[in-house]
C-alpha cells in the first residue's frame, strides 16, 4: 500500500440475543503496508459458532500473513471446512481481503459480497468463480485508489429486519446505496460503521436474531495532529519546544492553561476564553489564533480518554458527539488524524497540587493516550521536554 495512504478501519460486532459470545470473528493480520483482514461467520450462534469462526479466521489470516499464495490459502481452508449434513452448509463462511502493493484482493465464501465505494458510486468489478470441492469461491481484485471505502459484513447485516420489518432482508445493493447517501465517502470508518449498524438495528427493531459484524476500511490521505501538553521542565527549552511544534505540518492542539499562556507569548496573540463551552466535567476551552484547538490540560485529556472507553463499549455513541472540549479533543485525535505527534512538557504545575493532580497522573494519562492511539491504528511519536 502506498506510504501516503492511511488505512482507517473500524469494526462493530454484535452478539445474537442471549449469547455471551459472538458467532462471527474478525481480525487484522499482516503489516501496515500489506494488511490482511479476515471475517468469518460460524454456523449457528454462541460458543460453537465462535470457535468455528475463530479457527477459520485465524488459520486463513496466518497463512496469508506468512506469504502463502492466496489461492493456496483458500483451497486449504475450503477443503478442510466440513459441511453440515442437515443444512448442507459449511460450518463457517469467510471473507478475506489482502492488500499487496496498490492492489486489493477479495475472496468470499458464502458471506454477503463486500461493498466497494469509489467516487460516490458502488464499484462494479468482475468476479471470478472457482469451485473447491462443492464450495463456490468468489474472487475479485482491483487497484486501490485514495478515497476508496470497503465494507465487509456477515449475513447479520443482510438478514436485518426479516420477519419484523421485511420478508426478504436487505440486499447488499440496498446497503451500498444507503452508505453512499449517508456520506461513506466523507466520513471516517468508525462513523460509517456506526451508521450502518444503527440502520440494521432500526430494521430489526433493535432485536438481534443473528450475530452481526460490520468492518469498514477507508483508504485516505494521511493527516497529522500535533499535540502539546505542559511546558518543558527547563524554561530555557520553551522556544526550542515551540519551534519544533509549529514546524510540524498539520493541525496544532494545545492542552493546558500554562501551556496555552506559553504559546500565546510565542505567537504574540491573545487568548480568548470560550465561556460556557465547558461543563461540570471539564473547564471551558479557549481560542488562540494559530492554534486549531486550545483546551485545559489533564482534566480534559482524561475526559477524552474516558469517552474513548465508552465508545469502544458502545460504538453508536460516536454518532452523538457534539462540540464540548473533550469531544473536540477526541475527534481531533481519534477521528481526524492518521499521525499524531505528542509534545509533552515535564514541568511540575504548582496549581495542580491543590486539586490532587500529580505529575505521575499526567504522565500516566499521556502513556494511556499513546497506547490508545496505537491501538486505533495511528502512527504516533512522542517527545518529552
Amino acid at each position: 500500500m502506498r506510504e501516503e495512504l492511511f488505512l482507517d478501519s473500524a469494526l462493530i460486532s454484535r452478539n445474537h440475543d442471549g449469547e455471551t459470545l459472538c458467532g462471527d470473528f474478525s481480525q487484522m493480520f499482516g503489516t501496515d503496508t500489506e494488511p490482511v483482514f479476515v471475517l468469518s461467520d460460524g454456523m449457528g450462534s454462541g460458543v460453537k459458532a465462535n470457535i468455528l469462526a475463530t479457527l477459520t479466521c485465524t488459520i486463513l489470516g496466518r497463512l496469508l500473513e506468512h506469504g502463502i499464495p492466496l489461492a493456496e490459502c483458500v483451497d486449504t481452508i475450503a477443503a478442510t471446512l466440513p459441511v453440515c449434513r442437515e443444512r448442507h452448509m459449511a460450518y463457517a463462511t469467510f471473507t478475506a481481503m489482502q492488500i499487496s502493493g496498490d492492489r486489493a484482493f477479495l475472496v468470499e465464501y458464502d458471506n454477503p459480497p463486500a461493498i466497494v465505494i469509489r467516487n460516490g458510486q458502488v464499484l462494479k468489478s468482475s468476479c471470478n468463480v472457482r469451485f473447491v470441492g462443492d464450495k463456490e469461491i468468489h474472487q475479485r481484485q482491483f487497484d486501490i485508489m485514495p478515497g476508496d471505502v470497503i465494507v465487509l459484513m456477515s449475513d447479520g447485516v443482510t438478514h436485518s429486519g426479516i420477519g419484523r420489518t421485511n420478508d426478504d432482508g436487505w440486499t447488499t445493493a440496498e446497503a451500498g446505496e444507503f452508505l453512499i447517501e449517508n456520506g461513506a465517502a466523507e466520513n471516517c470508518a468508525a462513523v460509517t460503521a456506526a451508521i450502518l449498524d444503527k440502520k440494521c438495528a432500526r430494521l430489526s427493531k433493535d432485536a438481534l436474531d443473528d450475530d452481526r459484524t460490520i468492518a469498514v476500511m477507508r483508504f485516505c490521505q494521511r493527516t497529522t495532529v500535533n499535540l502539546m501538553m505542559g511546558p518543558p521542565e527547563n524554561s530555557k527549552d520553551d522556544e526550542r519546544m515551540l519551534k519544533l511544534f509549529f514546524a510540524k505540518k498539520g493541525q496544532h492542539v494545545v492542552c493546558g492553561g500554562s501551556t496555552g499562556t506559553m504559546v500565546s507569548r510565542y505567537l504574540n496573540k491573545p487568548i480568548e476564553l470560550v465561556e460556557g463551552s465547558g461543563s461540570e466535567r471539564v473547564p471551558d476551552m479557549a481560542k488562540l489564533e494559530g492554534v486549531d484547538l486550545l483546551t485545559e490540560g489533564i482534566i480534559t485529556l482524561k475526559a477524552a480518554l474516558d469517552l474513548r472507553e465508552r465508545i469502544k463499549e458502545k460504538p453508536e455513541l460516536i454518532l452523538e458527539l457534539r462540540e464540548s472540549p473533550e469531544e473536540l479533543l477526541y475527534k481531533k485525535l481519534f477521528l481526524e488524524s492518521s499521525n499524531v505527534n505528542i509534545f509533552f512538557g515535564t514541568a511540575a504545575n504548582v496549581a495542580h497540587k491543590d486539586i490532587g493532580i500529580s505529575f505521575e497522573k499526567k504522565l500516566e494519562a499521556i502513556k494511556k493516550l499513546y497506547s490508545e492511539l496505537l491501538a486505533a491504528g495511528k502512527t504516533v511519536k512522542k517527545e518529552y521536554f
